[in-house]
């Protein structure tokens, strides 16, 4: 599947982990859309560096983006949904249950931090009914790409986020291993690579890797 292909609501979502990307940070971004897929809010990842606020730490995608969201101007949140590029964490997944959103798409599950569970086991959070929807393997292995391209940057191969990548993800881990070690990625970020040929770049990866 090339970058063109794509719904364009996911296409935005890859467009903002790349910027991300591109500042240093984890590739996670996350939109929230009406149902005739009109964008009213969007948000991406300051993990490693913010300049929102002073502590990093807490600067999530889908945080970001609920708290971006005009409830006055934009009040129908049950009818909306929340698209993100990886897992929500306990936080996230913890602001998009109490801020009212009842629809959450995601393109890949994370192994390390995931915490979508949380809308099913716990009594309180059950009782709001949000409902979770992972996008297909293909898109997973292309956000793992990334987001294991900057764990290996920071932490290196015995990082253990990484090896839970390669366990649950090996395509995407794999080709994450490759855009670090060959530094494909840097070259990417230093020539101003768009988000749509890094996306298909990755995508033909898979193809050799499996060889």
């Amino acid at each position: 599947m090339k970058f063109t292909e794509l719904d364009s609501l996911w296409q935005k979502v890859f467009e903002l982990g790349w910027e991300s990307f591109r500042e240093g940070n984890l590739p996670i971004a996350a939109i929230i859309a009406d149902d005739a897929g009109n964008i009213l809010s969007e948000g991406r990842n300051h993990y490693i560096s913010s300049k929102r606020f002073p502590n990093c730490k807490v600067d999530h995608a889908e945080t970001a983006c609920i708290q971006q969201l005009d409830i006055v101007k934009y009040p129908d949140l049950a009818n909306y949904t929340l698209y993100t590029s990886m897992e929500p964490c306990p936080m996230c997944i913890g602001t998009i249950i109490m801020s009212n959103l009842k629809r959450v798409k995601v393109a890949a599950h994370d192994a390390w931090a995931g915490a979508s569970d949380i809308c099913v086991k716990n009594a309180y959070a059950s009782k709001k009914a949000v409902a979770v929807e992972f996008a297909d393997v293909f898109l997973a292995n292309v956000q793992i790409a990334l987001q294991g391209c900057v764990e290996l940057t920071y932490n290196g191969t015995s990082s253990e986020v990484y090896k839970s990548f390669m366990e649950m993800y090996p395509s995407g881990a794999s080709a994450a291993y490759k855009l670090y070690n060959e530094k494909i990625a840097q070259k990417f970020v230093d020539a101003g690579t768009p988000v749509a040929e890094v996306f298909d770049s990755i995508a033909a990866m898979f193809d050799t890797l499996s060889e």
